[in-house]
């Protein structure tokens, strides 16, 4: 016997035991009288009993078949409830997406991106794992989360994924910061004190990468996995960030911060909006993609001569 029961087979029985005629069963399903007697024939060798028996040309339930019904009855209810069920997502979509995203997409696009969003999804929960990229695409190939917002790993032939902005990192320091009057040379990074997201951040493999091509070691390091928090450090003239200018748009406006280029050479990092390959996506994540990629043109728009 078969652990499953064909449904099509369930839905003959069903009409047939209601109107008690194969050929009165298959011209309400559309089936020629052979194909509901082999359908019927089927499910009776599958669950190993008789379901009918025949009395002239009508056909009558045997036991077996009167206790299938209740059972068949609920299985047909639960089936087309879930069809009813699964149209009114179409026409109003409600559900949970999990989203994940560096301390730096959470601050600048994430919040532009969910008041449209629940505008349109009103009934959509949203859950956010925030972390640096090699943990959000880590969750994303765990199935833990459903998108992603990070910075593109070296190898995404497992990802589908769409450019929200490249940018490129600069030094930030403070107003008064003697680079602003003499540009640095190699031998000046050196005894530098660099305030990183973390070293376990994509941005900071980058640096390590360009600290390297420049034959320096840097002695010293602050890690903070908080925006806001290395801008105010920098303030204070505790250390150097290496950022990129946007980030820190409103200050560099201000003046209570200053962009100074790289030394040599650059850093460019390409930040994506990232769904796991031959998944499959729904109605609202491509929505929400959509406004994360208009937010980061947006972005890329206002900060391009920063």
């Amino acid at each position: 016997m078969n652990e499953l029961i064909d449904t099509r087979q369930l839905r003959a029985f069903l009409t047939l035991s209601r109107l008690g005629s194969f050929t009165a069963a298959g011209k309400e399903l559309h089936l020629t009288q052979s194909a509901v007697s082999h359908a019927i024939k089927a499910l009776e060798t599958d669950l190993d009993c008789d379901l009918f028996y025949r009395q002239g040309r009508e056909v009558y339930l045997t036991p077996h078949g009167r206790e299938l019904v209740a059972h068949a009855e609920a299985i047909e209810k639960q089936m087309n409830q879930a069809r009813g069920n699964l149209g009114a997502l179409d026409q109003n979509p409600r559900g949970e997406m999990r989203i994940g995203c560096t301390p730096a997409a959470a601050q600048f696009i994430l919040p532009t991106v969910l008041r449209e969003f629940k505008d349109s999804f009103p009934q959509y929960n949203i859950s956010i794992l925030p972390g640096e990229s090699p943990e959000i695409l880590d969750r994303l190939e765990k199935n833990k989360i459903d998108v992603a917002l990070c910075l593109k790993p070296r190898d995404a032939s497992h990802l589908e994924w769409q450019t929200l902005l490249t940018d490129k990192l600069s030094f930030l320091t403070d107003s008064l910061h003697p680079w602003l009057t003499q540009a640095p040379k190699a031998r000046d990074l050196v005894d530098q004190t660099y305030i990183v997201s973390g070293r376990n951040s994509a941005t900071f493999d980058l640096i390590q990468d360009y600290f390297l091509k420049l034959g320096v070691r840097p002695r010293s390091f602050i890690e903070l996995g908080n925006t806001e928090a290395i801008k105010e450090l920098v303030k204070l003239g505790l250390g150097i960030a290496i950022t990129a200018p946007w980030v820190a748009g409103a200050e560099l406006s201000a003046g209570s911060l200053a962009s100074v280029p790289l030394l040599r050479g650059k850093i460019s990092r390409q930040w994506i909006v990232a769904r796991l390959k031959d998944r499959p996506t729904t109605l609202p994540e491509r929505t929400f993609s959509g406004l994360c990629l208009e937010v980061g043109a947006e972005l890329a728009d206002r900060f391009r001569d920063l």
